[in-house]
């Protein structure tokens, strides 16, 4: 169902990949950037958004809801990567407020599917006793 715990964690998620593509995020040649400035940037963030809103809608298959959990985490992993890697290209490491918020997206993440693997145990500790 939408109203549980995992719902709200995974729609903060897409809230702070979405702030990751308009906060400022990097310093390149002496100009502040945001995700959006940056092609593969912006399109795994904005993937990674578009699969935590879409990973609500799939409450009724818990198993699948979690493992685009997990792809989804690994999506964060590689902007974080990508995003520390562009920072770092330029040879002057000086991070803005915005770098920080896909390892925020990616606690939230982790905290949904830890939730749905919780329901998803109580589903199955349930349908023993039947």
């Amino acid at each position: 169902m939408i109203q549980r715990i995992q719902t709200i964690f995974l729609f903060i998620a897409a809230v702070f990949a979405v702030g990751f593509l308009v906060c400022p995020g990097m310093e390149i040649n002496d100009v502040l950037t945001a995700g959006k400035a940056h092609i593969p940037l912006l399109i795994i963030g904005t993937l990674s958004a578009i699969i935590s809103i879409a990973d609500i809608f799939l409450f009724n298959n818990r198993v699948l809801q979690m493992n685009v959990g997990k792809l989804n985490l690994l999506l964060l992993v590689v902007l974080v990567g990508l995003s520390a890697w562009t920072e770092y290209g330029d040879g002057d490491f000086q991070p803005g407020v915005g770098i920080f918020l896909p390892f925020v997206a990616y606690i939230f993440n982790w905290l949904a599917i830890r939730a749905i693997r919780k329901d998803e145990n109580l589903v199955r500790s349930t349908d023993r006793l039947r």
